[in-house]
């Protein structure tokens, strides 16, 4: 393989865009791949892998972006660009990028059965061609191989379900279970749920919006959306638009069977593919986590981004816990988490989301992700606005403030690890000012 030289600094930065792109054919139902073109620091061409719905065996994510590129810059040499891609190149992109005269090469995972450059031959090290580029491998490698790991894992088991399709009332935890909710709405037509039901508390069933404002907010394990409950008419009463999903496999959401049908690659498209389908505006959205929700938010790359209790790094008492949900099917949820007494309800209605051990695929994979996402935490960086509320009293997961850029907007709010139960009034008033927009 052609040397590697040393990193650029952005070189992460414009992978995770890339990584974006891939996303986005994972959401299609294509492998994801993703790439994007820079040039003098801006993105001039981005494309995604789409050989399945263009009926065309060249549209590889490489081939789209050049083909972006050049139609922006109005030329087919492309020599002062430089491409990422999240997989190593096959021989027809590696040639496409050699013709399009690219400066540099960057990818993210190695790809052993058709790799050109250096897995199974190495195109860009040969020295009889007329041109020649640098190249760096391995750049977010793991995040990269983890989306195409996941995507084939979710491919296998909806083909296992397509075999042995299970009822409805398989699926979904019985509304007895649960407590009244007031403002439900159903998806089920998504294409990244495949016939699956998603459930989102919406603020519009109730109040016609009045505010461009629009907050999503994202439950952590092992709650479901009703963990905002006492948040949620604080952010509405502002005639903002408050979205409250439950992610597939918890609360009111269907739980499918498998866990690898309940990967974070599919939860992230069943996002998106939501936002497009409310017409929400992404510059206006404030994408609010909690807790351990905080690693599929940064993966959102939203502009506007609220992190409350984020789990950036973990207590032993959490990982023990981690630990434990993934290897023991009845776990007691309520008894198990960090004692208060002021929250035994709420404890009782997580572990009610599952009635038996059947109910908790979506738990047992969460937690695996959640796991392997501590060993190499994404440092939150991109929003434009980036606030994080810290708990004075955490026990699951403790402050990080070195963690977070400069510019991040902390502050502590009295309570433990579930602020948006214990102190949904301080955290709404700041995060009201902090994401203030004028009114139309």
């Amino acid at each position: 393989m052609t040397a590697a030289p040393a990193a650029w600094p952005d070189d992460e930065r414009w992978m995770r865009e890339a990584l974006a792109e891939a996303r986005e054919a994972a959401g299609r139902g294509e492998v994801p791949v993703g790439a994007v073109v820079v040039r003098d620091g801006e993105i001039v061409g981005r494309g995604s892998n789409q050989p399945i719905a263009r009926h065309d065996p060249t549209a590889h994510a490489e081939i789209m972006a050049l083909r972006d590129a050049a139609a922006r810059v109005g030329n087919y040499r492309l020599d002062d660009c430089s491409v990422y891609v999240t997989l190593e190149p096959c021989a027809m992109c590696a040639g496409a990028l050699l013709h399009a005269r690219v400066a540099r090469v960057v990818w993210g995972a190695s790809e052993p059965k058709t790799g050109a450059g250096g897995s199974v031959l190495d195109l860009f090290a040969e020295q009889r061609l007329n041109h020649h580029t640098c190249v760096r491998h391995g750049v977010l490698a793991e995040a990269a191989s983890r989306q195409l790991a996941d995507f084939f894992a979710q491919r296998r088991s909806e083909q296992r379900a397509a075999a042995h399709p299970l009822r409805d009332d398989a699926l979904r935890t019985p509304e007895s279970c649960l407590a009244p909710d007031a403002g439900s709405t159903w998806y089920s037509d998504l294409p990244a749920l495949q016939g699956l039901r998603l459930h989102v508390w919406d603020s519009a069933v109730q109040q016609a919006p009045a505010s461009p404002r629009t907050w999503l907010l994202l439950h952590g394990s092992p709650a479901h959306g009703a963990l905002f409950r006492r948040l949620t008419p604080l952010l509405a009463a502002q005639g903002d638009r408050v979205l409250v999903p439950d992610w597939l496999g918890f609360g009111r959401s269907d739980k499918p069977k498998k866990e690898g049908a309940l990967t974070d690659a599919r939860h992230l498209a069943v996002i998106e593919e939501l936002l497009d389908r409310l017409g929400v505006a992404r510059s206006h959205t404030v994408v609010t986590a909690h807790g351990d929700a905080a690693r599929l938010a940064l993966a959102l790359q939203p502009e506007r981004l609220w992190l409350i209790n984020p789990a950036l790094q973990a207590s032993a008492a959490c990982r023990e816990w981690l630990a434990g949900m993934a290897r023991k099917p009845q776990w007691d949820i309520a008894a198990s988490l960090p004692a208060d007494g002021a929250l035994g309800e709420d404890f009782a209605q997580w572990q009610a989301q599952f009635p038996d051990k059947g109910y908790r695929a979506g738990l047992r994979a969460w937690v695996a992700a959640q796991a392997r996402w501590l060993d190499a935490p994404a440092a939150p960086a991109g929003a434009a606005q980036l606030l994080v509320s810290w708990p004075e009293h955490p026990q699951w997961w403790p402050a990080a403030p070195g963690a977070l850029p400069p510019a991040a907007r902390q502050h502590r709010v009295p309570g433990g690890d579930w602020l948006p139960l214990q102190a949904p009034a301080p955290l709404a008033h700041e995060a009201l000012a902090y994401f203030d927009m004028p009114k139309p």
